[in-house]
Protein backbone atom coordinates (compact mmCIF):
# COMPACT_ATOMS: atom_id res chain seq x y z
CA UNK A 1 0.00 0.00 0.00
CA UNK A 2 1.34 3.33 -0.87
CA UNK A 3 0.53 6.13 0.92
CA UNK A 4 0.40 10.00 0.87
CA UNK A 5 0.58 12.36 3.35
CA UNK A 6 -0.97 16.31 2.85
CA UNK A 7 -1.81 18.98 5.25
CA UNK A 8 -4.58 21.76 4.43
CA UNK A 9 -4.97 23.79 7.75
CA UNK A 10 -5.39 21.67 10.37
CA UNK A 11 -6.07 18.63 8.29
CA UNK A 12 -3.95 15.96 7.42
CA UNK A 13 -5.44 13.92 4.50
CA UNK A 14 -3.49 10.45 3.83
CA UNK A 15 -3.97 9.72 0.12
CA UNK A 16 -4.04 5.27 -0.15
CA UNK A 17 -3.40 3.44 -3.02
CA UNK A 18 -3.29 -0.66 -3.18
CA UNK A 19 -5.31 -2.95 -1.47
CA UNK A 20 -4.96 -4.71 2.08
CA UNK A 21 -5.24 -7.88 1.81
CA UNK A 22 -2.98 -10.54 3.75
CA UNK A 23 0.32 -9.80 2.17
CA UNK A 24 0.01 -6.32 3.02
CA UNK A 25 -1.29 -6.61 5.95
CA UNK A 26 2.26 -5.21 7.85
CA UNK A 27 2.63 -2.16 5.97
CA UNK A 28 -1.30 -1.44 6.54
CA UNK A 29 -1.01 -2.41 10.20
CA UNK A 30 1.87 -0.28 10.56
CA UNK A 31 0.29 2.18 9.01
CA UNK A 32 -3.04 1.59 11.02
CA UNK A 33 -1.17 1.45 14.07
CA UNK A 34 0.80 4.54 13.31
CA UNK A 35 -2.79 6.96 13.01
CA UNK A 36 -3.85 5.42 16.33
CA UNK A 37 -1.22 5.82 18.21
CA UNK A 38 -0.11 9.10 16.85
CA UNK A 39 -2.75 11.10 14.96
CA UNK A 40 -6.16 10.11 16.73
CA UNK A 41 -6.45 13.45 18.82
CA UNK A 42 -6.40 15.68 15.22
CA UNK A 43 -8.63 15.78 12.12
CA UNK A 44 -7.82 13.33 9.48
CA UNK A 45 -9.25 12.06 6.03
CA UNK A 46 -7.88 9.12 4.53
CA UNK A 47 -8.63 9.58 0.30
CA UNK A 48 -9.91 5.94 -0.52
CA UNK A 49 -9.83 6.57 -4.08
CA UNK A 50 -6.87 4.01 -4.77
CA UNK A 51 -7.72 1.47 -2.27
CA UNK A 52 -10.10 -1.27 -4.70
CA UNK A 53 -9.92 -3.95 -2.04
CA UNK A 54 -10.46 -4.51 1.64
CA UNK A 55 -10.36 -8.00 3.44
CA UNK A 56 -10.96 -8.11 7.20
CA UNK A 57 -8.48 -7.98 8.65
CA UNK A 58 -7.98 -4.60 7.06
CA UNK A 59 -11.84 -3.88 8.24
CA UNK A 60 -10.72 -4.52 11.62
CA UNK A 61 -7.54 -2.27 11.41
CA UNK A 62 -10.03 0.69 10.44
CA UNK A 63 -12.56 -0.43 12.96
CA UNK A 64 -10.04 -0.35 15.85
CA UNK A 65 -8.53 2.57 14.35
CA UNK A 66 -11.63 4.74 13.99
CA UNK A 67 -12.36 3.21 18.15
CA UNK A 68 -8.41 4.70 19.22
CA UNK A 69 -9.68 8.42 17.09
CA UNK A 70 -12.70 8.33 19.15
CA UNK A 71 -11.50 7.57 22.62
CA UNK A 72 -9.30 10.28 21.97
CA UNK A 73 -10.91 13.12 20.72
CA UNK A 74 -9.70 13.17 16.95
CA UNK A 75 -12.04 13.43 13.88
CA UNK A 76 -11.46 10.27 10.81
CA UNK A 77 -12.95 10.75 8.07
CA UNK A 78 -12.97 8.72 4.56
CA UNK A 79 -14.03 10.10 1.36
CA UNK A 80 -13.68 8.71 -2.13
CA UNK A 81 -14.62 5.32 -1.73
CA UNK A 82 -14.49 3.17 -4.91
CA UNK A 83 -17.50 1.62 -5.18
CA UNK A 84 -16.72 -1.89 -4.11
CA UNK A 85 -15.46 -0.75 -1.18
CA UNK A 86 -18.32 1.19 -0.04
CA UNK A 87 -20.78 -1.82 -0.99
CA UNK A 88 -18.67 -3.58 1.59
CA UNK A 89 -18.98 -1.36 4.22
CA UNK A 90 -22.89 -0.75 3.17
CA UNK A 91 -23.06 -4.73 3.73
CA UNK A 92 -21.58 -4.68 7.31
CA UNK A 93 -22.89 -1.64 8.25
CA UNK A 94 -19.74 0.12 8.37
CA UNK A 95 -21.16 3.27 6.85
CA UNK A 96 -23.91 3.91 9.83
CA UNK A 97 -20.30 4.60 11.94
CA UNK A 98 -17.83 6.46 9.86
CA UNK A 99 -17.99 9.73 8.76
CA UNK A 100 -17.41 9.07 4.88
CA UNK A 101 -17.63 11.89 1.87
CA UNK A 102 -17.69 11.28 -2.31
CA UNK A 103 -15.01 13.14 -2.44
CA UNK A 104 -11.55 14.93 -1.08
CA UNK A 105 -12.99 18.26 -1.50
CA UNK A 106 -16.64 17.61 0.07
CA UNK A 107 -14.90 16.37 3.10
CA UNK A 108 -12.40 19.20 3.75
CA UNK A 109 -15.81 21.72 3.47
CA UNK A 110 -18.17 19.38 5.90
CA UNK A 111 -15.25 19.03 8.27
CA UNK A 112 -14.38 23.46 7.64
CA UNK A 113 -18.40 24.04 8.38
CA UNK A 114 -19.14 24.84 4.71
CA UNK A 115 -22.15 23.33 3.29
CA UNK A 116 -21.12 19.72 1.93
CA UNK A 117 -23.61 16.01 2.44
CA UNK A 118 -22.88 12.00 3.10
CA UNK A 119 -22.67 9.81 0.47
CA UNK A 120 -26.41 8.87 -0.05
CA UNK A 121 -27.61 12.35 0.64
Amino acid sequence: MDVIEKKVGDIIIYSLWGQILLCTENECREFFDMLAEEKSHLTVILNMSGVGYINSTGIGMIVKCLKKFRENGGRLVFCSLVPEVLKLFDIIRLTGLIEAYPDEETAIKKITGEKGGFYGQ
